[in-house]
């Protein structure tokens, strides 16, 4: 289901989970983007693209891995207005 847009970087599609209402978007090598779909980091990227009010897309950075409910590495950018502040996007879960 991902599309590789270039060597570093995977789309996750609007499609790939009901609900997204952004992209989602992976910086990986291909042995990170192994590893990513092994384990819950996919599925994060596509829960935090159903959040309300996000602008632009979900993200995963280079040092992605499955967390407890946002993915480590994982980046999202809130309207002020329409958006939410998310405990697990600041690292709530390891203490980060």
């Amino acid at each position: 289901m991902l599309k590789k847009l270039d060597k570093y970087r995977y789309i996750v599609p609007k499609s790939f989970r009901a609900g997204m209402n952004v992209e989602g978007l992976i910086y990986a090598d291909e042995n990170l983007i192994g590893q990513i779909e092994k384990d819950l980091t996919l599925q994060q990227v596509a829960n935090v693209a159903t959040l309300p009010g996000l602008v632009g897309r979900s993200l995963a950075m280079p040092d992605a891995h499955q967390g407890y409910g946002f993915a480590i590495g994982g980046v999202a950018a809130s309207d002020m207005e329409k958006g939410i502040i998310s405990a697990g996007g600041v690292g709530f879960d390891i203490n980060c």
